[in-house]
C-alpha cells in the first residue's frame, strides 16, 4: 500500500487550549501493526502516519514492544528527519487497556482479570522502568454489549482509582470519540494528569486528533519529557481526513467467496457470541450461542412448499410435453392419411 498525501491538520484546526498556539511536534499516541493485530507493517503504519500529518508517534501494539522497537528502526533509516517513533505497548486485559510508553522491555501480562494490586503493581513497574502509563479509550471499555447487558471490559477501574493508583494521564480522544469526562477528570486534576489522543489505528483510515505538544527537539526524550510535564493540547477533526486508501483484495477472495457466502447464509440460523477477546487466549465473557428454532421452522416449510411447487410444476410441463406430443403425432397421422 501507498499513501502518497500530506495531511497538513494545523492549516485548518486551532489547538483545543487556545492559548496553546505554539507546538512543533503532532503526535499519534496510539497505533497497532502486524505485530499484533494491525494490518500494517511497521513500515506501512510510518508511511501511513506521515501522510496524515503525524511526526511523531508512538507504537502501542498489544502485549509487546516488538512493533514499536522495528518502527522506531525503520524511521530512524528512512525518515528520522520526518518522524519520531517511541516505544511502548498496550497492556491489556479484560478489566482495561493502557498504553505503556517510554519502554523498551515488555512488561510481563497479568492474568485476563487481574486484581487491583496486581494492576497497581504494572504501573509501579512502568514507573521504575522510567516510562509512563496512559489510560486508553474509557468510553469503549464501558460501553454496554449484548447479550450480557455489561461493560465491554467489566469491573473497568473509576477515573479516581485510576488516578489513586498512580497512571499518568488519560486517552481523551481515541479513533473519532472525544472523551469529554476524562478530559474534564484531567483538567480537574492537571497538576497530576496528563491528556494523551490516539487514532488507535489497526486499519488504516481518517485521523482524527493530533496531539500537540511544543517540545525542545523532536527526540524522543524531549517528547516525552513534555508529556511528563503535562504540557500538551490536541487538534479535532471530528470529520476526519481524506483522503483514504483501501486495502486491496487478496486474489483468491473471489475464488472462495461464493462458498464463504453459502456458510453465511447457514450461519445465520444461529447467533454465537464470542464476547471481548483478552488478547491472553481468553474471552471477556462467557460465549453464548442463540440458535434461531422459528427461523429453521420456516425454512423446513418454505422448503417443503418449494419441493411441492417444483413437483407440481414438473408434472404440469409434463403433461403438456405430452399433450403437445399427442397433438403432433395426431396432425402427421392425419396428413399421411390424405
Amino acid at each position: 500500500m501507498e499513501f502518497d498525501w500530506k495531511t497538513d491538520p494545523r492549516s485548518y484546526l486551532k489547538p483545543m487550549d487556545s492559548n496553546f498556539t505554539d507546538y512543533n511536534v503532532l503526535l499519534d499516541a496510539h497505533m497497532h501493526t502486524t505485530y499484533s493485530d494491525g494490518v500494517l507493517s511497521p513500515k506501512q503504519a510510518i508511511d501511513y502516519a506521515i501522510a496524515n500529518g503525524y511526526n511523531a508517534v508512538i507504537v502501542t501494539d498489544h502485549q509487546s514492544v516488538a512493533g514499536s522497537i522495528a518502527a522506531k528502526k525503520y524511521a530512524e533509516k528512512h525518515h528520522s528527519d520526518q518522524i519520531t517513533v517511541i516505544t511502548g505497548m498496550e497492556y491489556t486485559c479484560c478489566r482495561i487497556h493502557m498504553n505503556l510508553i517510554g519502554i523498551n522491555k515488555s512488561v510481563a501480562v497479568t492474568p485476563p482479570f487481574p486484581s487491583d494490586d496486581e494492576l497497581r503493581d504494572v504501573i509501579d513497574k512502568v514507573h521504575d522502568m522510567g516510562g509512563l502509563v496512559i489510560v486508553n479509550h474509557i468510553p469503549w471499555s464501558n460501553a454496554t454489549v449484548l447479550p450480557w447487558n455489561d461493560a465491554r471490559l467489566p469491573n473497568n477501574p473509576t477515573r479516581e482509582q485510576l488516578l489513586d493508583w498512580g497512571v499518568d494521564g488519560f486517552e481523551v480522544v481515541n479513533q473519532n470519540t472525544f472523551d469529554l469526562r476524562s478530559y474534564q477528570f484531567v483538567q480537574e486534576n492537571s497538576d497530576r494528569l496528563v491528556a494523551l489522543t490516539g487514532s488507535d489505528m489497526h486499519y488504516p483510515g481518517s485521523s482524527y486528533a493530533w496531539t500537540t505538544i511544543n517540545a525542545e527537539s523532536r527526540s524522543a526524550e524531549a517528547i516525552l519529557d513534555e508529556i511528563r510535564n503535562r504540557r500538551t493540547s490536541f487538534l479535532l477533526d471530528a470529520s476526519g481526513t481524506r483522503p483514504l486508501q483501501l486495502a486491496p483484495y487478496n486474489k483468491n477472495y473471489f475464488k472462495y467467496a461464493p462458498w464463504g457466502l453459502i456458510g453465511d447464509y447457514f450461519y445465520g440460523y444461529a447467533d454465537k457470541y464470542t464476547g471481548q477477546y483478552s488478547f491472553q487466549g481468553t474471552f471477556c465473557q462467557n460465549k453464548v450461542l442463540d440458535t434461531h428454532g422459528t427461523m429453521m421452522g420456516w425454512f423446513i416449510l418454505w422448503l417443503i412448499v418449494s419441493i411441492l411447487v417444483l413437483e407440481i410444476l414438473y408434472w404440469f410441463f409434463r403433461w403438456l410435453l405430452l399433450l403437445a406430443a399427442h397433438a403432433i403425432h395426431g396432425c402427421i397421422k392425419r396428413r399421411r392419411a390424405r
